[in-house]
């Protein structure tokens, strides 16, 4: 058995992951662009019961600058993020940016 894998791991199913559509906005709404402090809030609506932390704030920052939304993550712009995870039929996730009121 040296150079036979371990029958101690188990295979994980893949993760159920929102479809990829792109970098273009949903709709023909008019982005936002922010120079300022922002606050970001992640709403994950899910079929199933979730861990909040199954969402990925590096992912949602880094593809809100990447949309040139924000000029950059850092915590010169962001102030903070937070999630919420719904139990819901329809799969979707929001993101809410707010400029930040101290």
């Amino acid at each position: 058995m040296a150079n036979e894998e371990s029958d101690n791991r188990t295979t994980l199913p893949a993760a159920n992951m929102e479809q990829n559509i792109g970098d273009e906005p949903v709709g023909k709404e008019k982005i936002t662009r922010f120079n300022s402090l922002v606050s970001i809030k992640v709403i994950s609506y899910r079929k199933r019961e979730h861990d909040t932390d199954g969402i990925s704030a590096k992912a949602v920052l880094d593809g809100i600058v990447r949309a040139g939304i924000l000029a950059d993550d850092s915590t010169k712009q962001v102030a903070s993020i937070t999630f919420e995870s719904i139990k819901s039929e329809e799969e979707k996730t929001i993101i809410e940016i707010e400029e930040y009121l101290a």
